[in-house]
């Protein structure tokens, strides 16, 4: 089985934050992210801690694409969006129209130096 682990410089890679929320039974789900006006930003923190990149971020087309999955990404757009190699910290955060906020579950996203230029 291969690993996919983006490279340094790449561009149109999609970042992953997953949201996830707690019911009154202590159930947990994914939180929906779909209703009008919520407001969400992918954050990577560099590996070395000393730089947080923020991104707007949309409903992530790695699950269902309508946002209730709790599933948001960016696509890097730019080739200094990933600009060291090593293991970024990615996360995200949303901000509801009603003040509530969330912040997305924190994973570790591994970026390789290219070996071809």
């Amino acid at each position: 089985m291969a690993v996919f682990n983006p490279q340094v410089g790449d561009i149109g890679v999609e970042v992953v934050a997953d949201f996830e929320t707690c019911d009154c039974n202590g159930v947990i789900g994914p939180l929906d992210l779909s209703p009008v006006g919520a407001v969400i930003t992918i954050c990577l923190r560099k590996p070395d801690q000393s730089t947080l990149k923020e991104f707007p971020g949309v409903f992530s087309t790695c699950g269902t694409g309508d946002g209730k999955d709790g599933s948001a990404s960016y696509v890097t757009a730019a080739a200094g969006d990933l600009d060291v190699a090593g293991q970024w910290s990615v996360s995200g955060k949303v901000v509801f129209l009603d003040g509530r906020v969330f912040r997305g579950n924190s994973k570790i996203m591994t970026v390789e130096t290219p070996v071809c230029s």
